[in-house]
């Protein structure tokens, strides 16, 4: 495996001269210019890629970003969208000599996760807060409501599905020892449904959520889980039982629904048996591939990926960087199918944690369709670095030409004209002026004709590339136009 330290050269041309880096963080990873370093600490302030379909931004900037951070030794975790993605980073490892550091998680791979059990029994303080595992559910269902239409963000309907949640978890917690997400289903449809059921011989018979009472009522308790414990009962028994029954219907089902995915087929298998492999791994090199692509698996990868990233982020977030200092990276590509409005809050620690997040997608709309317009420019306003690859988008040409401001442009004009006068005599009169205006510094038409790689444009892919807060000295402006070999 190459050195963290290891100064990465542009593909397209020689390193200028070693540079001494004062702090291990300002270390180059790419040079976007003779005099332009990219380095890991504006790795770790977030990257941005748009381009339409045929841009390259894949092949180009993302191509030449993934092997900088694999020959710097970096880990990370790859989110995959299309089918063929895993087999590209595999390529990538061999390419930069870090085969050795690929796992490859999937259905055919013998790789397991047991996510709600690693949350209750993992390290550190946080580890088994039920507010914690709340969060989790919550952020894989906000995904799951935005794939179905409804509005996320209904106070009533969140509000009471994590009161049910938090209540479920605390009961089998307690009771149990252990969380097993199927437990926890078997809990929330065998409650009782009317009051009179809770005194039903029958009903306890056969309830789980009534042996789970009568178990944490027998087992030793501490004082917080005493008082957790009660307030769980009173729900299961009394509250629950006096909702009507349309009301306690859409809360259950917005749960279960979300969790019924998790409880069949490869998700159950990847997710819900035992664990062999940790998110922590990352942070010691490993490159985690989640091959569940989108385009292949549906929702079911869509739900899956989602929840490794925020599993995988609240990892990253708690580590100790000085004893860990190894930057890692999470690596998304067709972003918009995996992000979520906890994005926008991770990013803005991520440099302090070490973690260089690179989201690629075609165009702004993509994310307006799955988070909308402010949690888009919440998401985005937190990822510094972008390149803008070709692209036909509208929207998304003249926000990038904004983002690169206006600036006063010098406007030259000249013309003549002919007359001719009563003796058929023709005169002509010229005319020069100048002016100035206020214009963009890139016009939003620059964007549809970069080059796109391939044959017909020697292998070469253009980006225009902004950083926030940086003039770059090749153009000593706050844009560049890049070029990246696909080859």
């Amino acid at each position: 495996m190459n050195g963290f330290f290891n100064l990465l050269q542009n593909p397209l041309r020689s390193t200028p001269a070693r540079m001494v880096a004062p702090d291990p963080l300002d270390a180059p990873l790419l040079w976007l210019g003779k005099n332009d370093p990219w380095t890991i600490r504006n790795a770790c302030e977030g990257t941005a890629i748009f381009g339409a379909t045929g841009s390259g931004k894949t092949s180009g900037s993302g191509q030449a970003l993934a092997k900088a951070f694999l020959s710097a030794g970096f880990g990370g975790l790859v989110l995959c969208a299309k089918p063929d993605e895993a087999e590209l980073w595999r390529r990538y490892c061999q390419q930069t000599n870090r085969s050795d550091s690929l796992i490859i998680f999937g259905p055919q791979q013998p790789y397991r996760f047991n996510f709600l059990n690693y949350e209750f029994t993992r390290p550190g303080a946080g580890a088994g807060l039920t507010e914690n595992l709340v969060r989790l559910f919550t952020t894989i269902m906000q995904v799951a409501e935005r794939q179905r239409g409804h509005n996320s963000a209904q106070d009533f309907w969140e509000r009471t599905t994590k009161q049910l949640l938090r209540n479920c978890i605390d009961l089998v917690a307690i009771a149990r020892g252990r969380l097993l997400l199927q437990e926890i289903y078997d809990v929330i449809v065998t409650a009782p449904s009317t009051p009179e059921e809770v005194g039903s011989e029958a009903w306890q018979q056969s309830s789980l959520c009534w042996r789970c009472i009568r178990e944490g009522e027998a087992r030793p308790k501490s004082p917080r889980q005493a008082n957790d414990f009660a307030h769980a009962v009173k729900y299961w028994l009394r509250e629950i039982p006096a909702l009507s029954s349309k009301t306690r219907s859409i809360i259950v089902t917005s749960l279960t629904s979300m969790m019924d995915i998790f409880l069949r087929g490869t998700l159950r298998e990847l997710f819900c048996t035992t664990t062999n492999i940790v998110p922590e791994l990352t942070h010691e090199g490993a490159v985690l591939v989640l091959d569940l692509p989108v385009k292949e698996y549906a929702e079911i990868g869509q739900f899956s990926q989602t929840m490794m990233k925020f599993i995988w982020q609240r990892a990253s977030e708690r580590r100790d960087v000085r004893r860990h200092p190894r930057p890692a990276f999470l690596w998304c590509d067709e972003a918009q199918f995996f992000t979520t409005a906890t994005d926008a809050d991770f990013q803005s620690t991520a440099r302090g944690a070490r973690v260089a997040t690179v989201y690629l997608s075609q165009n702004v709309g993509a994310y307006h369709s799955q988070l909308g317009q402010a949690e888009t420019h919440s998401v985005m306003g937190n990822l510094q670095t972008k390149f803008f690859h070709a692209n036909g988008d509208p929207m998304t040409n003249n926000w990038a030409a904004e983002l690169f401001s206006k600036s006063w442009q010098f406007r030259g004009s000249a013309g003549t004209s002919t007359s001719e006068g009563m003796t058929g005599r023709q005169s002509v009169s010229k005319n020069f002026g100048a002016s100035d205006s206020l214009d963009f510094e890139v016009l939003p038409q620059q964007f549809t004709s970069l080059r796109k790689g391939g044959p017909e444009h020697g292998y070469c892919v253009e980006a225009i590339t902004f950083q926030g807060g940086r003039i770059w000295h090749a153009t000593n402006k706050n844009h560049l136009k890049v070029g990246f070999s696909q080859r």
